[in-house]
């Protein structure tokens, strides 16, 4: 977050947005390559609110007081997955709280079971999740290799949790017994095999050094706001090996550790395809990092040399949240990084070589990115098309912004941004009742909750309910949806790429451990396919193997284990043993 050390730096950069950089600081255009699939659609996209229906009723609650204190603006996270092993997507939800007295006697983090169709159960004292500390984001993943997903809870003030799924019924505190000893104000956090051993390692970003006894106030004139993180120091980032029944503290080993900024949000991946997992960081009021591995776990920090560390003028930028995919099917890897009001969300667009281009302005969401303050992030196949749409949950720091600043207010419209070929378009404005209505958004996760193949949305509102964004997009390409499960692999197939052709097309997605902020996105692999009717697969796994499968038919679920073939399953039809 762009925070301010002085009433004229607070004037500086909530001033107006700068104008976009000369068409000359490009030394290239960017790639016409054709997209995907034939699809020929009127380019309406429409998402319905529907969290009432669902049964998804949660709110989230930050404990807002008058003091001011930075935690409570800065939470919440969601997860979408399969807590048992149905195939359905179930839905967690992360609560803050509160810093000081009792809790709100409806809040609480939450998990509800999905039943395949769009509706949802409260299973929170049955799972035996309880609320403890104050919570801010979630990671999940596999981390015993039994088949039941299980998930890391970040907090505030050195309450992080690792929870064991025991057998697809409740969850078991197991932060002592496997060797986490969390301190400090985590954020975002991923799971990923660094290693190629096939079990999943953490990677915990960290924010400042900050406590309630030692918080400062600040003022702009007489207005009381929150502080800048700019006061304070960073808190180095943790990076944790599975040896098996324990996790061990390597973030000094790895490499990791001589890099302290102020971490929010993470994603993961080959970014520069040499067949082991990297790891994006980004950091506020700090350069970005981008942490590329040897394959055995040692990270070198090339940021810098890569052209992600920056903003498009050379100047460390607020960054919240990260999502990697292939934007215009080029084959090569682009990052889209959300940032403060009167930033642009950065758009990375990948050049080969783990090098890249930033073109948010040239690629049409820099204006209208400018204009909101952007957390979560995510690429996801809106209209089934083949090209990744963009979203960003949207939202100002300070709740009383609008004292201060024309024009500038606390809740916001989240951006919705259409895909056509890697050229995006704004549509937030007529793409329906979920982004109609204004929020203190933060975590933000994509995942198919009804099973129809379209791509729905999650939202959490920080002091506010769920959005719970239904895909009611009319015009829709065909689909395929796979579940990945490794044996020699990580059991949660993080790192698995997944490549389909479709004619001459072709699609590129890989199972991340991490993205957007403070969440978990669905793990099943999405593929719009557009008018095609079938596409030709190929699975490159962790450990390098890879499997081939042509013809396979559309509009399905499919259920992939290593080294097996693809099974069709219903979600929500019943449990599927490990």
């Amino acid at each position: 977050m762009r925070w301010t050390l002085s009433a004229v730096l607070v004037m500086t950069a909530c001033s107006a947005p700068p104008e976009p950089p000369p068409a000359s600081l490009f030394d290239e255009e960017p790639s016409t390559e054709a997209t995907a699939t034939t699809l020929q659609t009127d380019g309406v996209l429409e998402f319905e609110d529907v969290a009432t229906a669902s049964g998804l009723t949660w709110s989230h609650h930050g404990g807002r007081n008058a003091a001011k204190w930075l935690p409570e603006t800065m939470g919440g996270g969601v997860a979408l997955l399969d807590a048992n092993r149905d195939g359905a997507v179930d839905v967690l939800v992360v609560e803050s709280g509160s810093l000081v007295g009792a809790r709100s006697p409806d809040g609480g983090t939450r998990l509800y079971l999905g039943d395949g169709r769009g509706s949802f159960e409260d299973v929170t004292a049955a799972w035996g999740l309880t609320t403890e500390g104050f919570g801010m984001g979630v990671a999940a993943g596999d981390i015993d290799g039994d088949g039941w997903t299980d998930v890391y809870l970040t907090s505030f003030a050195g309450g992080d949790r690792l929870l064991r799924n025991d057998g697809g019924t409740r969850f078991v505190d197991v932060t002592a017994s496997w060797g986490i000893a969390p301190e400090g104000w985590s954020t975002s956090a991923a799971f990923l095999d660094m290693d190629g051993d096939g079990d999943l390692d953490l990677y915990v970003t960290r924010y400042i050094d900050y406590s309630l006894t030692s918080a400062l106030k600040c003022w702009f004139r007489k207005t009381h706001i929150y502080c800048t993180p700019a006061l304070y120091d960073a808190s180095p980032d943790r990076l944790y090996r599975n040896d098996g029944n324990t996790f061990t503290d390597v973030s000094e080993a790895s490499g990791i550790a001589s890099h302290r900024a102020k971490g929010l949000a993470l994603s993961t991946g080959d970014l520069d395809k040499d067949g082991d997992v990297d790891i994006y960081v980004a950091n506020d009021i700090s350069r970005n990092l981008m942490l590329m591995n040897d394959g055995a776990g040692q990270f070198e920090e090339e940021g810098l040399l890569a052209g992600v560390a920056y903003s498009e003028l050379g100047r460390e930028e607020a960054s919240m949240g990260v999502s990697i995919t292939d934007a215009n099917a080029d084959g090569h890897w682009d990052l889209a990084v959300t940032n403060f009001q009167a930033e642009p969300t950065g758009l990375y667009m990948g050049r080969g070589q783990a090098q890249f281009r930033e073109q948010s302005d040239r690629l049409g969401i820099g204006a209208t990115s400018r204009a909101r303050l952007s957390f979560g992030i995510e690429f996801f196949d809106a209209d089934n098309d083949g090209d990744d749409e963009l979203v960003t949950a949207n939202g100002h720091i300070t709740d009383n912004v609008a004292d201060y600043k024309d024009g500038v207010v606390s809740d916001q419209l989240n951006s919705l941004y259409l895909n056509d070929g890697g050229q995006f378009t704004d549509v937030s404005a007529e793409s329906g009742t979920a982004f109609a209505t204004r929020g203190v958004s933060r975590g933000l996760a994509t995942g198919d909750l009804d099973s129809d193949g379209g791509v729905d949305l999650v939202i959490v509102n920080n002091e506010g309910p769920l959005v719970v964004a239904a895909n009611r997009t009319k015009e829709r390409g065909h689909w395929l949806s796979l579940w990945l499960e490794g044996v020699t692999s990580n059991r949660s197939a993080i790192g698995a790429v997944v490549t389909a052709r479709i004619g001459e097309a072709v699609l590129v997605r890989e199972v991340r451990g991490g993205s957007s902020y403070l969440a978990v996105s669905d793990r099943r692999v999405h593929l719009g396919l557009g008018d095609a009717t079938n596409a030709s697969l190929s699975v490159r796994w962790p450990d390098g193997s890879e499997q081939e499968f042509e013809g396979v038919a559309s509009d399905r679920h499919l259920r992939l284990v290593q080294g097996g073939e693809l099974v069709p399953y219903t979600p929500g039809k019943e449990q599927i043993a490990p």
